[in-house]
């Protein structure tokens, strides 16, 4: 199991349902939450307490980034797109994994195994059970109580434009963020079985965990948005380019 908070470092948008579209208000929303919430910013399930729509981060979209950076940073990606062309850029599944060979395929074959493949898209003989489960990602007690106290808040509206380059007119929209400084709880659970004794999970979700820190959360992510940390990895002198190397050395070595 790994425990951690995950605090924003960069206006972070992971996408809601947009119910309404109001002139002059937000064009894209964050996904959100209704709990009620005692003083001390923990949550009162019977019901009580002040009601408030909160910001969470859903797992799935933790895990959909984790594996296609660690698809990308495995060189699967790049091999996808020379063997099937247009149909290239769905998951990794055994079908694709069988026309691999050598380190590719091992490593193929352990991104299958830790985060599972889709029914009927693949090796149909042997289940291929998710070893990692991301739970989603709620408000710390802290941030919640600060949100309660009027000290943060827990979202901001962001302006972007869309520039013709023609006309160079402008094409305005607006999207709501998780502001800079506010903090989630984060867990991932590794289930390992007997035949996965061998295998450096672990090691690969630590990898796929630190590449999520050098890259970006959720949308916007060239134009600034989405940069988060993990307190446990958090160390004085961190060079996480070296981390990374080391594990995909390390990886490489255990395959």
């Amino acid at each position: 199991m790994i425990k951690s908070k995950l605090r924003v470092i960069t206006g972070l948008h992971i996408g809601g349902s947009d119910d309404t579209m109001k002139i002059g208000g937000i064009d894209s929303s964050v996904v959100k939450r209704e709990i009620y919430a005692n003083p001390d910013g923990t949550i009162n399930y019977n019901g009580t307490g002040k009601k408030i729509t909160e910001p969470y981060i859903p797992g799935s979209s933790l895990k959909g980034k984790v594996r296609s950076l660690l698809e990308h940073s495995f060189g699967l990606i790049r091999e996808q797109k020379q063997l099937l062309g247009d149909k290239a850029g769905k998951p990794v599944d055994s079908n694709f994994a069988n026309k691999l060979n050598g380190m590719l395929q091992k490593k193929a074959n352990l991104i299958i195994t830790l985060f599972g493949e889709s029914a009927g898209s693949g090796d149909t003989k042997n289940t291929k059970i998710t070893r990692a489960i991301f739970r989603d990602c709620f408000l710390t007690k802290e941030s919640r109580k600060l949100y309660l106290e009027g000290k943060i808040a827990l979202s901001e509206e962001k302006a972007e434009n869309t520039i013709n380059r023609v006309s160079v007119t402008a094409n305005p929209r607006f999207m709501e963020r998780v502001p800079a400084g506010v903090e989630f709880y984060f867990e991932v659970i590794l289930r390992e079985f007997d035949e996965d004794k061998n295998l450096p999970l672990a090691k690969t979700l630590e990898l796929g965990l630190k590449l999520l820190e050098n890259d970006a959360l959720g949308g916007g992510g060239s134009r600034g948005n989405g940069k988060i940390e993990l307190d446990i990895y958090q160390k004085e002198d961190r060079n996480i380019s070296e981390e990374i190397s080391t594990l995909m050395k390390e990886i490489e070595e255990s395959l």
